[in-house]
């Protein structure tokens, strides 16, 4: 019953202008630079004075829902292991930063990007290698229009990052 005088102190809105649908912003728009597929050179770290285990992947980001959002799909084989990564990134403007979600096939995790639109910074909590919880550090770079970069750093019991993994992505023409 509570409903009717509800829908009915609304109806005026209801009936008249449609609100205006959120507009892209600027940093919106710095998405648009990675959208499209991208061939990956992964070099996973081994340990101190070993040399890094190197395999290929592929990434394709798709803008999605009027600009707001990117979509990433990642595959690639991990030292003999299929990896597959999913991510949802954005821009908050009532937050006033980027905000992102990030799960794959090794880590459950969500991030969250610095304010950044040609270098985004993620932290995240996720799982280490030895399935203990592992605190994470994601540094992305838009070197170019072709060219990407992402160094993933793991955090030690001392509180210092270490180089895990490096990414080198070049757009696929």
């Amino acid at each position: 019953m509570r409903a009717i005088p509800l829908l009915l102190a609304l109806a005026p809105t209801l009936v008249g202008q449609a609100p205006e649908l959120p507009k892209p912003t600027p940093h919106h728009l710095a998405m648009k630079a990675a959208e499209g597929t991208w061939d990956a050179v992964v070099k996973m770290q081994t340990g101190p004075g070993k040399p890094p285990m190197e395999s290929k992947g592929v990434e394709v980001n798709r803008i999605l829902m009027g600009g707001l959002w990117m979509q990433t799909s990642f595959s690639s084989d991990m030292g003999g292991m299929p990896f597959e990564g999913s991510g949802l990134f954005g821009y908050d403007p009532a937050l006033g930063k980027h905000v992102g979600t990030w799960v794959d096939s090794m880590v459950m995790s969500q991030a969250f990007p610095k304010d950044a639109c040609k270098e985004v910074t993620l932290t995240f909590m996720g799982v280490g290698m030895d399935g203990k919880p592992c605190a994470y550090k994601e540094v992305s770079v838009q070197v170019d229009a072709d060219h990407r970069t992402m160094a993933m750093y793991t955090q030690g019991k001392d509180g210092k990052y270490a180089l895990e993994m490096e990414i080198a992505y070049t757009r696929r023409k």
